[in-house]
């Protein structure tokens, strides 16, 4: 992998500004390894107690039956409001992998451009390798609120999505607000924004809440492992031209 460099005066310098990567998840790796670990233990044992089909699986269908009731209830402007939970955690997800991948090309910033390209692939072959394995019906209603979607349950594929999209924007944006109340105030609407996507899959009866936590843990795992590694590699690589 090579490094955003430019020469001067015989020596090489990474490029600075621009949207690039703060490099803190390698610069603390303790904290990182904690967070990938949690991430998977809590997966790990979320999918155990789905496979084994016992007592949680049961509380899942009693909320996700007490959600959808609820929501089936409300105003038409709540449920497009949640409507939007999906758009934006798919087309959402999408343009924003294509930005970002454009722009880091563009600017030839190849670290970013490739934890782009790594963790899109990842989330992509994730989901489609785990809903398959533990193969979890979606929850099954008389009444639907939006469209049915044919793929497994779980993990969720929009949690997944939505804390690699908006871990990744505000991941790169944080560090480059100046204030203290403004970097509070992205890292703050990133959160919600994952919140909101993850409520409005478990609103529109397409995810039991278990299918959502766990799509946010992975998420959570995926996105740490893969952006601490290319910054390590990076990192050797930076050293070695040194």
């Amino acid at each position: 992998m090579t490094v955003n460099t430019v020469h001067t005066d015989g020596k090489k310098h990474r490029k600075t500004g621009g949207l690039q990567s703060p490099d803190l998840l390698m610069r603390h790796p303790a904290s990182s390894v904690t967070m990938i670990i949690i991430g998977i233990m809590i997966f790990g044992i979320l999918a155990y107690f789905v496979q084994q089909n016992g007592s949680l699986v049961k509380w899942d269908l009693d909320v996700v039956n007490r959600m959808h009731a609820a929501a089936l209830s409300s105003p038409a402007w709540i449920k497009n409001v949640m409507l939007a939970g999906y758009y934006i955690g798919q087309h959402g997800y999408t343009a924003t992998g294509l930005i970002l991948g454009i722009y880091f090309l563009i600017k030839r910033f190849w670290k970013e451009f490739f934890m782009v390209v790594v963790l899109y692939a990842g989330q992509g072959i994730l989901f489609l390798s785990l809903t398959s394995l533990i193969a979890r019906p979606r929850p099954v209603f008389s009444e639907n609120i939006g469209g049915v979607i044919s793929y497994a349950s779980f993990p969720s594929g929009h949690m997944l999505s939505a804390v690699i999209m908006f871990g990744l924007m505000a991941y790169f944006l944080v560090p480059k607000i100046s204030s203290r109340a403004g970097k509070a105030a992205a890292i703050l609407l990133a959160v919600l924004m994952v919140l909101f996507i993850g409520y409005s899959r478990f609103f529109m009866g397409a995810h039991y809440i278990t299918d959502v936590i766990a799509g946010t843990v992975l998420g959570v795992a995926w996105a740490t492992l893969a952006i601490m590694s290319i910054e390590m590699i990076s990192g050797k690589v930076v050293k070695e031209n040194e």
